[in-house]
């Protein structure tokens, strides 16, 4: 028994020792946009536990279902009801800039509000993918694969980097649609107004998972680097509001 305790306790010190960020969950703050919609900012922080300097890929600003989360840059988040994870694809969906968010909110996507809206937002990737392109050539890439230069490029650019005992603080903003039926293939929940529910983020950190969206160099530079680190780091639960 005197082994055991020993056991535990030395293994929840290394447990410790090795935590390399904490994720905390600050606020939350809600607004009825319109009749079918309400926005929620999701306010947090990542804090570099460590004495080093380390950076790892993140797009800190938006999030994803756990359900849906194999392989992303975004933030993961659970759902808990009444205490219980439920491994629900929602109630919340992944906007990369405001401009997706806003179209989203409108109720009418046939009007010529939404139609202008849509047309930006195409514009404006059309417009960060020729950059990135171009930036990519005249750095003396070499590949033609648009595609591939896209995501690399995306990728090197959602590296997120913290000081020793750094404290950046990030904003999520997303959106519930009111739907209170969310169905998974042949599993369908209910998001009842007198349930109570709690959000968990989760930063999922991968490295070699994006291999074939870098080039052999940019790879060997990360996994050499023993301060890019991967793994998953979860934050503390947060209460969510889906009354009327």
């Amino acid at each position: 028994m005197r082994f055991l305790y020993f056991f535990l306790f030395v293994t929840f010190t290394i447990s410790a020792q090795n935590k390399k960020l904490e994720v905390t969950i600050n606020s939350i703050t809600t607004k009825d946009v319109n009749e079918k919609n309400r926005l929620y900012h999701i306010n947090y922080q990542i804090e570099n536990k460590t004495k080093d300097t380390i950076s790892f890929f993140l797009l800190p600003n938006a999030l994803i279902a756990n359900t849906a989360s194999s392989s992303t840059l975004y933030t993961v988040y659970k759902i808990y009801q009444n205490g219980k994870f439920e491994d629900m694809d929602g109630p919340f969906f992944e906007y990369e800039t405001d401009e997706e968010l806003e179209y989203a909110t409108l109720l009418n996507k046939e009007s010529e509000e939404a139609k202008k809206l849509l047309k930006t937002i195409q514009t404006n990737q059309a417009i960060v993918a020729m950059n990135y392109y171009k930036q990519y050539k005249d750095d003396g890439g070499i590949s033609e694969d648009f595609k591939w230069v896209y995501y690399r490029t995306k990728l090197l650019k959602n590296i997120v980097k913290l000081n020793p005992s750094e404290t950046k603080n990030f904003s999520i903003k997303t959106l519930w649609n009111k739907n209170r039926f969310i169905k998974n293939d042949e599993l369908e929940y209910y998001l009842n107004e007198n349930d109570t529910f709690e959000i968990e983020l989760i930063l999922d950190l991968k490295t070699d998972l994006f291999k074939d969206e870098l080039h052999e160099k940019d790879l060997k530079s990360i996994l050499s680097n023993p301060n890019f680190i991967k793994g998953e780091f979860v934050s503390n639960k947060f209460k969510l509001d889906f009354k009327e």
